[in-house]
């Protein structure tokens, strides 16, 4: 954490300045003049993590995205806050390691393994609760709902969520603090905070190998149920704080490597090439072959074309000696990415400025050739000329 040069720093926890919890303050000023006293002021402050649901602004990303379709069989759902030390607002306590516990954690519940998903007003939560279904929720007036506020809440099975609940000791590594370097990011992402955390769930998103399978990804305040055990209670009730949906999907006919494979026998496939007009910068107009930049050829490069050097679009034309035509396919693919890196606007004033840094440099590189002098020498005459000893 102490290199000043490092882009990306990682750390176990970010810890509040002060606990969720409330606080007395107390303020104390003695004066000796005119005559002693001494005067103080007590004041009463609360530090408060919103346990009943989690505002947009709070995520700075999730993933999967909502809603979002996919091959999720090796991906674990996470969520990165703006708010560094939102994981630890409230003390869970520490692990065997001596690691700081996270208050919150990421399950994810597949599409029939809650018992019941519904919205329920904050004024009536207390009513959750019940003889057979524990719910360990306590209303408190250090919060930031309304009565009319909508808190969504997942009914489990008690031996559900305790194969679905990651414990203390999984808890402190599924959370972490990181630094990251936003200076080349898009611009919009500019001007937040370096300072994130992120809380990693513990289940891969299930699936049913052919079919499509919907996941709901939960965060939850995994600290009110690390006594699970001792509760008689069948079902419980946890209040999801945010949720979004992902549907999972293991088809292997739609690797990367199959649809690759799958156009080589494609009689229309891409790889065989296809004859697109070309427009040279000299004006004339002709065909030229292109494919998949993804897929290589055999031909060769044609790295001095008009004097053309590799590294612009046209150093990069491909000559096809068979049929006596160019392939634009390398060419068209470099020119996309300078358009891509240029459109970035940090990258683009990097770019201009190493130019000028350049063209800078090869100034004084041809001054320094034709007048033949160093540095050194120059200033010499230049001080012997200022003392009279030249003429």
């Amino acid at each position: 954490m102490d290199n000043p040069d490092s882009k990306f720093k990682l750390a176990d926890s970010c810890i509040p300045p002060l606990y969720e919890g409330d606080y007395t303050i107390r303020l104390t000023q003695e004066v000796t003049k005119p005559d002693k006293d001494e005067f103080s002021v007590k004041k009463k402050f609360c530090v408060a993590a919103n346990t009943e649901f989690l505002s947009e602004d709070m995520i700075f990303s999730i993933y999967p995205a909502k809603n979002q379709q996919g091959d999720f069989s090796t991906d674990l759902p996470f969520m990165v806050f703006n708010d560094p030390s939102y994981p630890w607002m409230k003390y869970a306590g520490k692990d065997s390691s001596n690691l700081d516990v996270p208050w919150i954690a990421l399950i994810v519940v597949k599409e029939g393994e809650a018992e019941e998903e519904k919205d329920v007003k904050y004024s009536e939560l207390e009513n959750e609760a019940g003889a057979n279904v524990f719910f360990p929720y306590k209303k408190t007036k250090n919060t930031a709902c309304k009565n009319d506020d909508l808190v969504h809440i997942i009914k489990l099975k008690k031996d559900q969520l305790s194969s679905l609940l990651p414990n203390k000791e999984d808890r402190a590594w599924l959370a972490h603090y990181k630094q990251v370097s936003l200076s080349n990011a898009e611009d919009r992402l500019t001007h937040q905070d370096d300072n994130f955390s992120a809380v990693i769930a513990n289940r891969f998103p299930p699936y049913i190998e052919g079919s499509i399978t919907k996941s709901t990804v939960h965060l939850i305040a995994a600290c009110d149920y690390d006594d699970l055990d001792s509760t008689d209670a069948e079902f419980v009730n946890v209040i999801s704080l945010y949720h979004w949906d992902i549907y999972s999907e293991k088809n292997t006919d739609k690797s990367f490597v199959t649809i690759v494979e799958g156009l080589k026998g494609n009689s229309r496939s891409v790889m065989d090439g296809m004859l697109k007009p070309h427009y040279l910068r000299t004006g004339e107009k002709t065909y030229s072959w292109y494919h998949s930049p993804l897929l290589p050829e055999k031909y060769i490069r044609a790295d001095n074309i008009n004097g053309e050097e590799t590294f612009t679009a046209d150093g990069r034309l491909i000559y096809n000696k068979e049929n006596g035509i160019f392939d634009v396919t390398y060419s068209a693919a470099f020119n996309l990415g300078r358009l891509v890196t240029l459109s970035h606007f940090t990258e683009a004033q990097e770019i201009v400025s190493w130019r000028k840094q350049q063209r800078i440099k090869d100034h004084l590189d041809d001054l320094e050739k034709n007048t033949a002098i160093d540095d050194y020498e120059l200033k010499t005459v230049v001080i012997r000329l200022g003392e009279g000893k030249l003429r």
